[in-house]
Formats: C-alpha cells, sequence, structure tokens
C-alpha cells in the first residue's frame, strides 16, 4: 500500500480532532477554572491579611475573619406535600455545630396536616421557627410566595435556601457555608447533587450542568444554579422586591434568584466538601418535570445566550469528532486503506482516553460513584436527553408551567 498525501491529509485530520475536541469539554474547563480559583494572586494576599490577623489575635484583638463569619444565620426551608422527607431530613438541620447562632425556618402549606404533626415533634428545639402560606394566595408560584414569606419572618442577613427533601452533607455544614459568606459577597452558590440511589445518569447529568454553572459563576456573572444551595441577603431581597417579574411562572426559584441577583464579582462559589447539600434521588417523572420546567424558565432568564452557544458547541464538536472517526473507518475499510484504518483507531483511542481521563477527574473531586466506563457514553447521550426534553415540552400544555391559567 502506497502511502500518498490524501491518507496523510486525513489521518492528520482525524487525529488532530481527537487530540482538540476532547479539551472543549465542561469537565477540563472546569478543573481549569478551579485550579485558577485555588491559586489565584488574591488568595496570597489573603493567607497574608491572615498571618497579620493571627499575629493581631494573639495581641487580644480579634481576627477579621471572625468579624465577617462569626454572625448568626438562617435557614430557609420550603416543604410541599413532602412530610416524609422533612421528617426524615430536617434532625440534620438542626443538630449543625454554629456558635454564633442559627434559625430554621420552614414555610409549608396550610392545612398540610402530615407537615404540622413534623413540626410539632420538633417544636422544643429553639433553631425552629415556621409559618404557612395562606390558602387565599392564587395566580402565583405557592413556592416562591413561601420564600417571600420566609425572608421576611428572617432574622438575619444572610439566608440559605434549601428545601425539605434535602440534607446537609456534615454537622459542619452550616459552619462550612459560614465561613464563605463574607462582606465582600452578596450571594453564595454550593454544590449539590443526587444521593447514591438515583441513577447514575441523572447524577452525571446534573454534574455536567453544575461543571458549565460553577465555571460560569467563578469567572463572570452567574448565569443560574441547577443546585438547591444557594444563600443570599435579606436587605437586598427585599430592597428589589424578591421574585417581581416572575411570579407567574411556577417553578425556577433558585435559577430566578441567581440570575436576578448575581453580580460580577460577588458570587461566592463554595465547594468545601462539609458544605455540599445532598437530594433525594428523585423518580423518572419528577426529574423529566424537572428537565421541562426548566425549559420553560429559561425563556426568561437572562444571559441565556452565551451558555446555549456554549453546550452546542460543545456537543457539536463532540458528535463531530465521532461522526469523523467512524466515517474514517468504514471509508479506509472500503478502500484497504489500513494506515486510515490505523489513523482512526488510534484517534479514538485518544478520543475515549482523553474524555474519560477529564471526567472522572471531576467525578472524583465530588466524590460522585459513577463508573469512568460510563463517561462517554452519558455524553454522547446528553444532547439527545436534551432534545428529547425539548420535545415534551413543545407537546405539552404552556398552562402547566404558570400559574396563570385564565
Amino acid at each position: 500500500m502506497i502511502l500518498n498525501s490524501i491518507t496523510i491529509i486525513l489521518s492528520s485530520v482525524v487525529i488532530l480532532m481527537a487530540i482538540i475536541t476532547p479539551f472543549v469539554n465542561p469537565f477540563f474547563r472546569f478543573r481549569k477554572a478551579n485550579a485558577n480559583k485555588d491559586i489565584a494572586p488574591e488568595d496570597d494576599e489573603q493567607s497574608e491579611g491572615q498571618t497579620e490577623s493571627d499575629e493581631n489575635h494573639e495581641d487580644g484583638d480579634e481576627p477579621t475573619k471572625e468579624k465577617v463569619t462569626g454572625q448568626p444565620i438562617t435557614v430557609l426551608i420550603t416543604a410541599h406535600e413532602n412530610a416524609a422527607e422533612l421528617e426524615r431530613h430536617l434532625p440534620q438541620f438542626l443538630s449543625q455545630v454554629y456558635e454564633p447562632g442559627f434559625e430554621i425556618i420552614v414555610v409549608a402549606e396550610k392545612g398540610d396536616g402530615e407537615t404540622e404533626d413534623v413540626l410539632k415533634r420538633h417544636i422544643a428545639d429553639k433553631h425552629l421557627y415556621y409559618t404557612f402560606i395562606p390558602d387565599s394566595s392564587r395566580y402565583m408560584s405557592r413556592k416562591k410566595l413561601a420564600i417571600t414569606l420566609g425572608v421576611k419572618a428572617a432574622r438575619n442577613e444572610w439566608i440559605i435556601l434549601t428545601d425539605a427533601c434535602c440534607t446537609p452533607y456534615s454537622d459542619n455544614w452550616l459552619k462550612t457555608i459560614a465561613s464563605h459568606c463574607s462582606e465582600e459577597h452578596n450571594l453564595l452558590i454550593g454544590y449539590s447533587n443526587y444521593d447514591n440511589e438515583a441513577k447514575s445518569y441523572y447524577r452525571f447529568e446534573r454534574l455536567q450542568t453544575s461543571c458549565y454553572l460553577l465555571r460560569k459563576a467563578m469567572r463572570a456573572t452567574a448565569f443560574r444554579t441547577n443546585g438547591t444551595l444557594v444563600a443570599f441577603r435579606k436587605s437586598e431581597y427585599i430592597e428589589q422586591d424578591g421574585y417581581r417579574g416572575n411570579l407567574e411562572v411556577i417553578r425556577g426559584e433558585y435559577d430566578f434568584l441567581v440570575n436576578k441577583y448575581a453580580c460580577k464579582g460577588k458570587t461566592e462559589v463554595m465547594l468545601e466538601q462539609n458544605g455540599w447539600i445532598i437530594d433525594d434521588a428523585p423518580t423518572k417523572k419528577a426529574w423529566r418535570n424537572k428537565q421541562m420546567f426548566y425549559m420553560h424558565t429559561r425563556k426568561h432568564l437572562k444571559r441565556r445566550f452565551p451558555m446555549r452557544l456554549l453546550f452546542n458547541t460543545d456537543n457539536l464538536l463532540l458528535h463531530l469528532n465521532y461522526i469523523l472517526i467512524v466515517a474514517a473507518l468504514a471509508y479506509s475499510i472500503v478502500v484497504q486503506n489500513w494506515i486510515l484504518t490505523g489513523a482512526a483507531a488510534l484517534a479514538l483511542i485518544i478520543t475515549i482516553t482523553l474524555r474519560t481521563i477529564f471526567g472522572k477527574m471531576v467525578i472524583n473531586h465530588f466524590d460522585e460513584d459513577i463508573s469512568a466506563w460510563c463517561i462517554v457514553p452519558y455524553e454522547i447521550s446528553t444532547i439527545w436527553h436534551k432534545l428529547a426534553h425539548q420535545i415534551r415540552y413543545w407537546l405539552a400544555d404552556k398552562y402547566d408551567f404558570t400559574s396563570h391559567k385564565l
């Protein structure tokens, strides 16, 4: 077999694509952004400042860090027909170790007897407070109304929003989050994912989306969050009228909160393991509904175009690479060009190896129980899952996504 220029060009293109495209990858970009965040120059300045603060503390003055983080915190939990989940997770919130003090505010539906019974069983706990949404409230998202009532009832400036179906990763969860609630920030986004009872694809898809969103929050103005852990300032929420402008959209309470209040340089991304929140495994119906509700929510979010462009570009290059490899393999076998066959096989090995390495690094970073063998097929299938959700949304009654039924 003669090595001609066409074989050299095709082999070079296939291998070059295999080397380049794995780096156009949310897992690779997140690891790079997270590494840069850890070694940024300002961290050195903070370390020096901390050293000076510690020296001052030895002389009898309180260190600056204690002045910033030593503040009471409010944890706001909304409950809607999930008394069993609240019963299971509420003790983990109430048992948090945080000396400056904290309060847990639960907002539930008035008339939900099972949830009321759960709350009454913990009524003796000094940290617990609860209130109820009035039955008369109509034409607005019940959950957003519950959040607003909880914010108004809060006695502290910093409020952590989460759900009744979530549990803190550790007893130092609140302490870890509070250490990031500084004067320089107005918003904090933490990491959350489903527990290991959830299907591995659900956890993979959520982790992959988190890499897009957390990196965006680190580098520019946060777009939204797909998690259930956001901390914000009460004063700012009140001043800017909370969810005004999107109260009729049933879901998206975390998305709208981040999208509205995020400012460049003022959003803190908290990734420490002790500060994670773990969500209960969703049913297939609940997971699909969450994806479909986001299809409706995103139409109302600012700064959505760059994120969609990035996601679509990643998937275009991912599929283009695999199509090129398969085409080269098929063509080379037909014409018996074994050099090109070898180049295509090598390109496939390079692609799978790099993508698996990048994915597994992030999976290990977040202690997710997802097999390395699943990374490549899950990456390929993501865009097709998104397309299926989009089709279901197109076919759905749009009144299902809004509280305005008129």
